[in-house]
């Protein structure tokens, strides 16, 4: 927890010396100058019913005052300060590791978790920090200044308020250290409620279909009472520190009423420091009590730090040696496999022995069933995966552990599963503004078939998509991803079954495109139709993670058993050349 607080800290500690010495400020005029002011109010003005003793006391407390509420003021802007700081960096720190993590590590973990941790562990986090700057600084030193001061005006109180202090302390200690595998355990429970929301927000629609309601509100609200009952155990011991150390408190403030008086009787003290001494028992108890609330978040801020180091100091699944890469002299956009095996971790090889080269200026198409490595070779191809062997070139190049900008610049990627933001169809097309080529937006637009769309929407290229694009239909969802494809100027172009969804008149429009505007440029092309991919230059057939076979069209009828098979399944059998 110290180690993550002090690295994002760093370039705050200015402010934060401002936040300390403000605080301490405001603390050391009450107890070394206030409270002794209300002393000498008291024996140099009502004692001798002085007024003019009175009347310095009255404006030099005001003054003092004054001062405190200054110093308040200023420890309240720098914490906040410092805070915000400090969330931002940690925040984006988790943020940035996300986006660093592979495909694989990301399922591994899960979404649920990594949400929880880069929000609701972050923010727990911020709640220290402001009150590690407000109070946990502050209250050992005022509890050792009061006590001091209390010693040097009545030992046999000191050790009366010192005992009930140490007591105090012990239970906290106890019940602190008792509640946080509790908090542990209620944070995995944040995690699975997480995952359920959003199951059930980005499934509400074959939820309804299938009229699921009641089964995924039922496992919504188990999962809800998991939650309440871990948080119940977790909060039943800490919450039993604040009363306890209140009914000790008040206890001390009883016992002292008698040793005072009885000191007063037998004239070993004054009236005046008797008050003196009970108003720093007042501010000692006062910061005795937010004792317990440090204490009940110690166990949440360990737990909550734990989790974000983990995801900060992640390893990724598989071991990779990144390096930088010098892009290619030349770029055309060839891309070559040779030998590729690869696996998730854990499991057998997903691909193994691919072997196969996509031109330049030409379509290379991939056909197979779902599961059999399509997805997966793309991912390799654009540095998204690590090959466990073997090695992919990209005109020439070797990409193994190249994280470098260059390769992401090469490719223009059409996913699987249209990703459509809440935003204008101009901003879907292309997200940064200072990228923005009209000409371009307007070409994939017409290439992607998505302008007959806009054709009544009044806004046009502005009409504002939803997110998920659910105020569209499929197949005009997938059409917008497809413009976001055609919209970047790239040397690779890859669709990833991006046609599917695609009626076969407008598919054809596409197919068009991809030969004309992508003319000269490598194409890459993932489907499940024959009709999609049989007029490629080079039609690679994927079989459970090996090829089946390479070929055009007309090879693959007489040689391959596989690509047969699904040209007759598909009813193609006597109709080639329609």
């Amino acid at each position: 927890m110290g180690r993550l607080i002090g690295k994002y800290l760093k370039g705050s500690w200015g402010q934060v010396f401002a936040t300390v010495l403000f605080t301490m400020l405001q603390y050391g005029l009450q107890i070394f100058l206030l409270l002794p002011e209300s002393k000498r109010l008291i024996d140099n003005g009502v004692a001798e019913k002085n007024m003019d003793a009175i009347w310095k006391s009255i404006w030099i407390m005001l003054a003092l005052t004054a001062g405190v509420g200054i110093c308040a003021l200023l420890t309240s802007y720098f914490s906040a300060r410092v805070t915000a700081d400090y969330t931002y960096r940690l925040r984006n720190a988790c943020f940035q590791k996300v986006e660093e993590l592979t495909p694989q590590d990301f399922a591994a973990l899960g979404e649920s978790t990594l949400l929880t941790r880069t929000m609701t562990d972050v923010t727990q986090m911020q709640q220290t920090v402001i009150n590690m700057l407000r109070l946990w600084l502050l209250v050992p030193v005022m509890i050792v200044l009061e006590l001091i001061m209390i010693a040097t005006m009545d030992l046999t109180i000191f050790f009366i308020l010192f005992g009930f202090f140490a007591v105090t302390v012990g239970f906290l200690v106890y019940f602190g250290a008792s509640s946080r595998f509790g908090f542990e355990k209620l944070q995995q429970k944040l995690d699975r409620i997480n995952l359920l929301m959003k199951e059930r927000i980005t499934g509400v629609r074959p939820i309804r279909a299938f009229g699921n309601e009641e089964m995924e509100e039922k496992k919504s609200e188990e999962a809800n009472q998991d939650a309440y009952e871990t948080a119940i155990a977790a909060n039943r011991k800490i919450n039993f520190l604040s009363p306890v150390a209140l009914v000790l408190m008040s206890w001390v403030v009883v016992v002292i009423y008698l040793v005072g008086t009885s000191q007063i009787q037998k004239g070993m003290t004054s009236i005046s420091n008797l008050l003196l001494i009970f108003q720093y028992v007042t501010f000692f108890i006062t910061s005795l009590m937010a004792v317990p609330f440090l204490v009940n978040m110690m166990p949440k801020t360990a737990v909550s730090s734990r989790r974000i180091n983990e995801l900060l100091e992640y390893q990724p699944s598989v071991d990779v040696e990144w390096r930088s890469v010098e892009a290619p002299v030349e770029k055309k956009g060839r891309v070559e496999f040779k030998d590729v095996i690869f696996g998730y971790a854990g499991a057998v090889d997903v691909i193994a022995n691919i072997s196969f080269t996509a031109e330049e200026g030409k379509v290379t198409a991939m056909i197979g069933s779902t599961g059999s490595g399509k997805t997966t070779i793309l991912n390799l191809m654009q540095g998204l995966y690590q090959p466990t062997f073997g090695d992919i070139l990209i005109d020439g190049v070797s990409i193994r552990g190249c994280k470098d900008p260059w390769l992401r610049d090469y490719f223009s990627y059409g996913t699987q599963r249209p990703m459509i933001f809440q935003d204008t169809v101009r901003n879907n097309i292309c997200p940064d503004p200072a990228l923005q080529d009209e000409e371009r937006i307007q070409s994939a637009l017409d290439s992607s078939c998505f302008r007959e769309v806009l054709a009544d929407k009044p806004e046009g290229i502005d009409f504002m998509m939803s997110q998920g694009g659910m105020n569209v239909s499929g197949g005009q969802r997938q059409r917008l991803s497809l413009a976001r494809v055609f919209a970047k100027d790239a040397r690779i172009y890859v669709f990833d079954d991006t046609l599917s969804a695609l009626d076969a008149k407008t598919e054809k429009k596409v197919l068009d495109a991809i030969r004309t505007k992508l003319a000269g440029r490598t194409v890459l092309l993932v489907a499940q139709k024959i009709s999609t991919v049989r007029d490629a230059d080079h039609i690679i057939v994927m079989e459970k993670g090996r090829i089946a076979g390479q070929g055009t069209h007309e090879e693959l009828l007489q040689t391959c058993q596989a690509y047969r098979e699904i040209y007759e399944t598909q009813c193609y059998l006597d109709k080639e050349g329609e």
